[in-house]
């Protein structure tokens, strides 16, 4: 539907932008104390949502299996984003909005790979994307004097197989669970994953730390965190796992622009080739192809 894909377009709007507001953060937060104050506000942001919705018919679901509640798939997906968002946040400490936006959207490419775990299948294009994705980031985060990834490229790198798993988890729950209910439990658990952390990375919460980091952490909150991921799982429970990641890997489109606009980042000639190969090579991931691997076997 029209509206499930503006849905998502909207999400990666609010995300763009957020990658600058989590670069400014990093001057006076913890990257663990931002995330886990910026879940909680997005699980209070969406609570009034989540009212409203609970007042009307649950339409018809699959039946979950045993095991899977709707608290643990909570957990699940609430770990899955404190693993992604806690690497992508450490990592804003290194490196910059838009080289973090490009990096961040090579899940798209990651998606139909790990959906082989899925028994979906691995077309042509997939493959060619992936390699020509890659090409993109050797040349956006490697320089040209032959030094390796800096530790935020790294970072951000490791991120995107939490955020492809993301994808594909929630493509799977809002099969049994309303889309608000796992986004405001997702939150409420990834808050709690990362206040665990704190004192096993050293950081502490003070209020003038939270004064300091309000417009990023409220920002992050209400509109990244809380109307964005929110649009996502509501977004995907119409649309598909490879065209919903096509649609959100947008979000690094507005990371650049936004990076641009408000920070005054700039890309080298070297850095902008890399991230034309990779904008080639996520969007070609997604054109229909001959199949070269079917975990089913079956005629496509």
């Amino acid at each position: 539907m029209i509206k499930d894909r503006f849905f998502l377009l909207t999400a990666t709007f609010f995300w763009g932008c957020a990658f600058v507001a989590q670069r400014v953060s990093t001057d006076t937060i913890g990257a663990f104390a931002f995330n886990g104050i910026r879940f909680w506000v997005g699980a209070l942001s969406i609570v009034p949502v989540v009212w409203w919705i609970s007042r009307k018919q649950a339409p018809d679901f699959d039946t979950p299996p045993s095991y899977l509640s709707l608290p643990a798939a909570c957990a699940i997906l609430g770990f899955v984003l404190y693993a992604g968002a806690s690497l992508q946040q450490i990592g804003m400490f290194y490196t910059t909005a838009g080289k973090a936006g490009f990096i961040t959207a090579l899940y798209i490419v990651v998606v139909p790979i790990l959906g082989l775990f899925l028994r979906n299948p691995l077309r042509l294009s997939h493959i060619a994307g992936c390699l020509t994705a890659l090409a993109g980031l050797y040349l956006l985060a490697f320089h040209s004097d032959g030094q390796p990834l800096n530790i935020g490229d790294v970072l951000e790198l490791a991120g995107v197989l939490f955020w492809a798993l993301h994808i594909l988890i929630v493509d799977r729950f809002v099969r049994y669970y309303r889309g608000v209910y796992l986004a405001l439990g997702q939150f409420i658990f990834c808050g709690i994953y990362n206040f665990l952390s704190m004192p096993l990375a050293g950081e502490t919460l003070t209020l003038d730390a939270v004064a300091a980091s309000a417009i990023p952490i409220l920002y992050c909150g209400i509109f990244s965190s809380g109307v964005g991921y929110t649009l996502q799982i509501v977004g995907q429970e119409h649309v598909p796992p490879t065209e919903a990641s096509l649609l959100l890997s947008c979000e690094m489109i507005f990371s650049a622009l936004a990076g641009f606009f408000i920070l005054g980042e700039s890309m080298t000639l070297r850095e902008l080739s890399g991230c034309i190969l990779m904008s080639i090579g996520i969007f070609a991931a997604q054109i229909p192809s001959r199949i070269l691997f079917n975990p089913d076997r079956k005629e496509q």
